[in-house]
């Protein structure tokens, strides 16, 4: 029977990148062998190192991101008691549950009825408002009426809002929507923020250790669903709900969710993210185990690890500047009350605020890569995944790899099965991931190309190709990636797409071709 490619215990927290967990676990099965030390630089969420733990490795999972090393202790911990858990939260919700009824009732006009969410325009003035009546027992939906709309205004605006909440400043970054003065806490409606704000007082009153800091993930984990960068899926209704993927950006409405209901929902996938996990040592599949896990928050360009100690690395790097992780952590950072090292990210940002472009993303790619091949032993195993729409990022990774001495032994590529409506909209962009896996050699040796060269090469290798078949963006850059890893090229500062869409026709079935075959298309 295969496993399903979803499991609970990865489905506990929002945060971005999550590899399927059968791709990863055939991985560290071919790689590494039971007992062995691994390390994740770039861990993220923690897939890889879960799997591996779970397979009885030494895991090291690190990164740099707070709130990524938050989630990956709760995510391989097994000190906690879900009865305890159960407890605290009752004690809690008993306080908890007047206060958000006070903040999300309406009447009617028939009765007052507890909201599931408000539809809200990009002044905050509520339009339409749905919830359950006690009278028809179903989900409903109405219209504001202008009594009502006051009503409810009036009401927020008289309160005060007592409890602490983060006045963080987002750093300016139009491309993320980010823009200057503007705070954590304007990522929310008063109403929110004070529901979030006595929530999460309530659960450091009233809970304790790690019980406390699994319903701290739940917490944060909700902290999206109930701000306003909830977007409706307007093909779907004026109130069906979409999701915050990234940015900060505010669309002409949002919908404004209860705190307390959302919050239970994401308590639940926590609950069962644990039993799904701890399901593994009840089989007793773990009885004669003594592997362990280490969870840090290293620096990936300077790693305190010893040389040639670990058996096997795994990353998926940084996205150049397609996620700026941190940036945009700092709604989940900042109610934890904590603040990542913001120069020392390897990240491209068009943040003007921030020394991060592509020249310093290449440096400290490097840099990352050659800590990778100190701590690994000779002869041990470095698999990456990477996925880029920029070519000149693409660029600095196989660079890196090629110049800290890592020979190709395994290249492919997972070809994603669902798009985003960019990918869609540009048929031109990557869809998928590249997978390389590498071993460390005991020399660095490759072929250096600067820019002219590295044109001419991409060029005619692609001229050769296309002279024989149409391919599509996915095909060529695989196969540009492959041959220079099969060659150990190290490339000039050229953009893969930028030689395609100069010198290449593209058809209507989003394949290249050669110019003067581009007619008969």
């Amino acid at each position: 029977m295969i496993e399903k490619q979803k499991r609970d215990r990865y489905e506990m927290h929002k945060y971005w990148g999550k590899k399927p967990s059968n791709d990863l676990k055939s991985l560290i099965e071919k790689y590494s062998e039971e007992g062995d030390t691994i390390l994740d630089p770039f861990s993220g969420y923690g897939v890889f190192c879960c799997e591996a733990y779970l397979l009885n490795r030494n895991v090291i999972s690190n990164d740099l991101n707070p709130i990524a090393n938050f989630i990956n202790r709760q995510l391989l911990s097994k000190e906690f008691d879900l009865n305890k858990l159960s407890n605290e939260w009752k004690s809690i919700k008993k306080e908890f549950e007047p206060f958000v009824n006070l903040w999300f009732s309406l009447n009617t006009g028939e009765e007052v009825v507890q909201l599931i969410n408000v539809l809200r325009d990009k002044n905050d003035k509520p339009i339409k408002a749905r919830f359950k009546s006690s009278k028809a027992k179903k989900t409903e939906e109405i219209s504001l009426s202008e009594n009502q709309i006051e009503d409810f205004l009036n009401f927020e605006n008289i309160q005060e809002i007592k409890d602490w909440y983060p006045t963080d400043d987002l750093i300016e970054n139009s491309r993320i929507s980010a823009k200057k003065g503007m705070t954590v806490a304007d990522l929310f409606t008063k109403r929110t923020l004070a529901c979030h704000s006595r929530l999460l007082s309530l659960i450091e009153s009233k809970s304790s250790g790690n019980e406390q800091q699994l319903l701290k993930l739940a917490f944060t984990a909700n902290l999206a669903n109930c701000s306003k960068l909830v977007p409706p899926i307007k093909s779907r209704g004026d109130m069906s709900q979409g999701a915050w993927m990234t940015g900060f950006y505010f669309g002409d409405t949002y919908l404004e969710n209860n705190v307390l209901q959302y919050f239970e929902n994401r308590l639940d996938k926590i609950i069962k993210g644990k039993k799904d996990y701890m399901s593994f040592f009840d089989k007793g599949l773990f009885n004669n185990y003594t592997n362990t896990y280490t969870v840090t928050q290293y620096d990936a360009k300077s790693l305190q690890i010893p040389s040639d100690s670990l058996d096997y690395i795994f990353t998926d790097p940084p996205y150049g500047d397609a996620v700026p992780y941190f940036e945009q952590s700092i709604i989940w950072n900042s109610w934890l009350r904590l603040t990542p090292e913001y120069k020392k990210e390897i990240v491209i940002s068009d943040s003007k605020c921030r020394d991060k472009n592509t020249e310093k993303f290449e440096e400290e790619i490097n840099e990352a890569f050659s800590e990778i091949r100190r701590v690994l032993k000779l002869g041990g195993y470095f698999s990456l995944t990477y996925h880029s729409l920029s070519g000149l990022e693409w660029k600095a990774i196989t660079n890196a790899c090629l110049k800290n001495g890592f020979e190709m032994v395994s290249f492919e590529w997972l070809v994603q099965k669902t798009f985003t409506p960019r990918q869609i909209n540009r048929s031109k962009s990557i869809k998928g991931d590249v997978l390389v896996t590498f071993q460390k050699s005991p020399s660095i040796k490759s072929i250096i190309l600067d820019d002219k060269q590295t044109e001419t090469f991409f060029k005619t290798e692609i001229e050769n190709w296309l002279s024989i078949e149409t391919l599509d963006t996915n095909e060529i850059f695989l196969r540009i990636m492959k041959l220079i890893f099969s060659k150990k090229i190290i490339i000039g500062n050229i953009d893969i797409l930028d030689i395609l869409i100069k010198n290449f026709g593209f058809t209507d079935n989003n394949n290249w071709v050669l110019n003067d075959k581009l007619e008969l298309c």
